[in-house]
């Protein structure tokens, strides 16, 4: 890991109480842990993972996995079915160190963001390479640690630039078109839960980690360490926030992966509360599911999430190293 990168996703676990259970709305979520089907466990082996951090899933339902640890993605059918992976340790074209956002494009072709070597990879559906770009900086088009990735209707691209504490927009041949936000961390606040208070003003970010577009092509960003999702136009045209620290619905502890559904409702990942959570595009809270633990439904960490033509969404399960695959309604 490059010097200064100490955050992170864990940086802040001990700053946190213990995580409360959470029941789901049947409207949303199947209630039976039964009709889960849990994707991978922990290993090198193929369709096995070492902290899958990132998911995208195409048009026809094939998910495509950043397996973090082991530096490859991994592509498995709709069911789940392991296909194929490529990618290995190194810092040569192909190769990964910590790949940490995954979006497919209309004609199939797969980015994918690296954490660590500060770039992004242009593939095609089947692994091959077709271009790079990016560089460790500050300026346009250079990152600190890029992470989720997102497309408009348009076919534009959309970086997290961690680190750096910004969005940056490009078309998909890598040509810097826009970036918005700056750093405005959230200040140490001790309470009777010792949560961390005082969200950033709107508009700038505390380690935006994933990012997702939704109808009328609004921007969602997770601003993590913020613990808010922030809504955008595509030129980073603030629109509306919602969430805050805590453990009650609606409320997170590290806000990570973010879909839409169809109907343009938002699915949340809240990291240390163990947890999804379902809004309106409102950002009105509706419902959640999930806890602590290991069996179907309960997670350790979940990072990403996406939709699957098959009426599931499919969680990437960090710390119990695998996916899980929950029908929705």
């Amino acid at each position: 890991m490059k010097p200064g990168r100490v955050i992170g996703l864990l940086g802040l676990a001990l700053l946190f109480g213990t995580a409360q259970g959470c029941s789901s709305n049947p409207k949303f979520f199947a209630k039976d842990p039964d009709s889960i089907r849990i994707i991978g466990s922990k290993g090198t082996g193929p369709g096995q993972f070492n902290e899958p951090f990132a998911i995208g899933v195409d048009p026809k339902g094939k998910i495509y996995v950043a397996d973090a640890r082991n530096h490859r993605i991994q592509l498995f059918d709709p069911n789940g079915n392991f296909l194929l992976q490529w990618g290995s340790q190194g810092n040569e074209e192909g190769n990964f160190e910590r790949p940490s956002g995954i979006v497919i494009d209309a004609s199939g072709h797969v980015f994918i963001s690296d954490y660590e070597l500060d770039r992004i990879q242009k593939f095609t559906s089947q692994g091959t390479f077709l271009a790079q770009w990016g560089l460790s900086g500050k300026r346009p088009g250079e990152f600190n640690s890029p992470g989720g990735l997102a497309l408009d209707s348009e076919g534009f691209l959309y970086v997290a630039d961690i680190y750096n504490h910004r969005i940056q927009k490009f078309d998909t041949d890598g040509n810097f078109l826009k970036a918005w936000g700056n750093h405005q961390p959230i200040s140490l606040v001790r309470s009777f839960f010792n949560f961390l208070f005082n969200p950033g003003a709107a508009g700038n970010f505390n380690y935006p980690s994933r990012i997702t577009v939704g109808p009328e092509d609004t921007v969602y960003v997770s601003d993590s360490y913020n613990n808010r999702v922030q809504a955008f136009s595509t030129d980073g045209e603030f629109r509306m926030q919602f969430g805050g620290a805590g453990v009650w619905g609606g409320s997170f502890r590290v806000a990570s992966g973010i879909a839409t559904d169809p109907r343009g409702n938002l699915y949340v990942a809240d990291f240390y509360n163990h947890r999804i959570q379902v809004f309106d595009k409102q950002g009105r809270f509706i419902t959640k599911l999930g806890k602590f633990g290991t069996e179907p439904g309960q997670f350790d960490g979940p990072t990403d999430l996406a939709f699957s033509p098959l009426g599931t969404v499919i969680v990437v399960d960090w710390g119990n190293h695998r996916l899980q695959s929950i029908p929705v309604r």
